[in-house]
């Protein structure tokens, strides 16, 4: 949960009347929020980011900053991610820069909620790998709320690590317990074809389509003052059928169980 700051328009002499109330009310409609937080380890999709140079999993740091009028907002959100691929930067750390845009709303009282939107990924000291997705979901608030958001790869890389035409969706449940967020996301994902950058070599299949991981979740909202800390814990279990040498691949890469714990304060 963030915490929101509104910026209330000034007021200036009480004869401005109606033109001062409608300058406030505009203001109260803009609220700017943001976060920053500590996790054991960065991971995205099943598959861990936060990698040291020998391939070990570290820290990450995580922050976003965000402005939203009405049902329409716009984020940036960091994290630090795996060592430059790139050989003109061969010592430093990828810092992966998200950038959102977003519409959400919802079908009067009915609890049917909606959102629609686009991210564009961005990775300092690794351009090559940057890439866009566009996004539709629903969600219904209950006791146990159900939420499907399909992600589209709108703009891949050459590579084929990520292409344009992939599909991936989440279907999740949430609810609270005693003051305790509960989550649990299954994810499938359907590849675009590509025989060059994602062949098959020797039964080696990296781009399974089909159920590909489940994650399960539980934070604690703790309100200090001006502020909301709220530490996590989460699971990440790829499900994704074995490929010939007995690994699961997600995004071409191997993924393995996960656990991850952070903190986060929101402003």
């Amino acid at each position: 949960m963030k915490l929101k700051k509104s910026y209330l328009a000034m007021l200036m002499a009480s004869t401005m009347g109606m033109a001062v109330n409608a300058s406030v009310a505009h203001a109260e409609d803009l609220s700017i929020s943001g976060d920053i937080g500590v996790a054991s380890q960065y991971v995205w999709r099943g598959v861990a980011q936060s990698i040291d140079s020998s391939g070990g999993n570290r820290p990450a740091v995580q922050g976003d900053l965000g402005v939203s009028y009405g049902g329409l907002s716009a984020s940036g959100w960091f994290s630090n991610s795996y060592p430059s691929p790139d050989p003109q930067t061969p010592n430093k750390s990828v810092v992966e820069f998200d950038w959102t845009l977003d519409y959400s709303g919802s079908f009067g009282d009915t609890g049917l909620g909606y959102s629609v939107g686009g991210i564009y990924y961005t990775y300092l000291y690794d351009a090559h790998s940057n890439f866009a997705e566009t996004y539709v979901g629903l969600s219904y608030d209950a006791m146990i709320s159900p939420s499907l958001t399909v992600y589209y790869t709108a703009k891949g890389v050459q590579s084929g690590f990520y292409k344009t035409g992939d599909l991936w969706v989440d279907l999740g449940l949430s609810t609270s317990v005693k003051g305790f967020d509960l989550s649990l996301t299954g994810s499938y994902v359907n590849w675009k074809t590509d025989a060059i950058n994602r062949a098959v070599v020797a039964g080696l299949d990296t781009y399974k389509n089909g159920l590909s991981l489940v994650q399960v979740g539980i934070s604690k909202d703790i309100e200090a003052g001006a502020v909301t800390i709220t530490p996590s814990i989460g699971v990440s279990l790829p499900v994704i059928g074995k490929s010939s040498d007995g690994e699961r691949y997600i995004y071409g890469t191997a993924a393995k169980n996960e656990f991850v714990a952070a903190v986060n304060i929101a402003y």
